[in-house]
């Protein structure tokens, strides 16, 4: 089958990664235009990145030591949400992991975290340990998504992808409604059987289809802005470097909340708002004033929350961005572009057009990305839920008009017991129970006092426990880098500046 893949950013060149590796046998074409900027401002990633590239679902020749050095690749163990609730410089971590007893009848290890160390219950995770002492050992990835391409391209050529570097003018439709071919720029015509719109927010090939529909999430996820920028490592003090940890930092902000992502060689950063509460000249001038100096923005980002009501249509797949954006908190975006791919792969993708592009495997497909994205989106919702009131965008959050009916159900229920494995629909690509449970319990809906008495009533209150896993954390980590270390072992100016003479 002829596979066309459009875009250049991380979403096609995963496409052609996993539709190459996958299976065999297809001609695959990617088209790619240095002419055309992509939307990567420095990215964290959930451990579903991380597994793709060290072969958990099919053989790949990825070393970690090329990630590191091409994606300027870091360690990312946890979300450290900063001042999200009206205690003042209260934070909460929310690691990328769970517990070791998270699959339990009841996660013995969370409880007893939530118990014996209340704020740093996150102790009860190899991640948030590891996070704690500063050690490089597990979680997933923070990476330069610019860089991805680089990474990816000459093992996807291997396999047998065609490069082509080139702009599409031009997408011509079959009297069925179906993409024929794409009219390039050399005036030449691209023919396939399946067109994958890698093409981010402008949705070049989807968009051209009669029966696309976008469901908003606006009501429930209001930001819609960013303004990304940097902060180099050569240029911070020696107290700032010392402070980077090997997490992706939510900073709470007036009318939403700034991320800062640390790659080898600087931390990106980028505030993502409300723009109906607050502009964009508003937005820079509360960041300088953050910093201390003014900021220089690389490139302003605009976004509507929501998703496709169909990501597969007629002959063409919308991946990444085009098919749908949440926001960037919890990275969901790389996260739900790689179940989306392996999905399709493993289901949907067979050896012919006439086996694969057939109404039942679109209807399945269809179905199945919906309860993804929509999942999703209720757990970013869930973030949102705090009782911070002393700006206009937090007083409007702070009346919940926005939750859905799932977070409300959730958040009722964690009055009275703590969600388990059976609170949630289980299927690959899900969100599951610890990683509400963490955030749950930073914002306060989940007390110790809970825990202490699920802990009697479950016969889970041996509080030694926890005592020896930390221990067994601790052996496991102890021959690992600080991030300062791993740092400076990839990047020669910050050795330069902050190594030991």
């Amino acid at each position: 089958m002829k596979i066309v893949i459009v875009g250049g950013g991380t979403a096609a060149w995963l496409s052609a990664f996993i539709f190459s590796h996958a299976t065999k046998g297809n001609d695959i074409t990617l088209i790619e235009s240095m002419d055309v900027p992509i939307v990567g401002v420095g990215e964290g990633s959930t451990g579903i990145f991380a597994d793709l590239l060290n072969g958990r679902f099919f053989p790949t020749d990825v070393q970690f030591e090329e990630v590191k050095r091409v994606l300027d690749a870091t360690p990312k163990l946890a979300i450290n949400f900063k001042n999200w609730t009206s205690k003042k410089d209260k934070n909460y971590l929310s690691p990328v992991d769970g517990t070791p007893t998270a699959t339990q009848f009841k996660d013995t290890l969370f409880l007893q975290g939530l118990k014996k160390h209340r704020e740093n219950y996150h102790l009860s995770s190899p991640c948030g340990f590891n996070w704690n002492e500063n050690r490089m050992a597990g979680g997933a990835f923070h990476f330069n998504t610019n860089r991805v391409g680089e990474l990816l391209k000459n093992k996807c050529i291997y396999k047998g992808v065609e490069v082509i570097n080139g702009t599409v003018q031009k997408c011509i439709l079959n009297e069925n409604g179906e993409v024929h071919s794409l009219l390039m720029d050399d005036n030449n015509m691209l023919k396939g059987d399946l067109f994958v719109d890698a093409t981010g927010f402008k949705k070049f090939l989807i968009g051209e289809l009669d029966e696309w529909k976008w469901v908003d999430y606006v009501d429930h996820l209001p930001m819609n802005a960013a303004i990304p920028f940097d902060h180099r490592y050569e240029d911070m003090s020696k107290e700032e470097f010392n402070s980077v940890r090997p997490e992706t930092t939510a900073q709470a902000m007036n009318a939403g909340w700034q991320w800062m992502i640390p790659t080898t060689h600087r931390v990106g950063k980028g505030y993502v708002f409300d723009d109906t509460m607050i502009s964009e000249d508003e937005a820079i001038k509360e960041i300088n004033d953050f910093y201390g100096k003014e900021i220089e923005v690389r490139n302003k980002i605009k976004f509507r929350s929501g998703r496709l009501e169909k990501q597969w249509m007629k002959n063409v797949l919308a991946i990444g961005l085009s098919g749908a954006f949440a926001e960037p908190l919890q990275a969901t975006s790389i996260h739900t572009t790689i179940v989306q791919l392996i999905e399709f792969t493993r289901k949907y993708l067979k050896q012919s057009k006439e086996e694969t592009l057939t109404d039942t495997n679109r209807n399945k497909f269809n179905t199945q990305m919906s309860r993804v994205y929509d999942d999703m989106r209720d757990f970013l919702v869930l973030h949102y839920t705090g009782d911070r009131d002393d700006t206009p965008f937090w007083k409007k959050i702070k009346t919940q008009e926005h939750i859905t009916p799932q977070v409300k159900e959730i958040l009722e229920m964690s009055k009275h017991t703590i969600p388990d494995m059976s609170t949630f629909n289980i299927y690959f690509g899900h969100v599951n129970n610890m990683l509400w449970n963490w955030t749950l319990a930073g914002l306060g809906h989940i007390a110790p006092e809970l825990a202490e008495k699920e802990m009697k009533y479950y016969r889970v209150d041996h509080e030694a426990w926890i005592d020896d896993h930390i221990n067994k954390y601790r052996l496991e980590s102890q021959n690992s880098q600080s991030m300062q270390d791993y740092i400076m072992d990839v990047n020669p100016l910050a050795k330069e500046k902050f190594g030991k003479s």
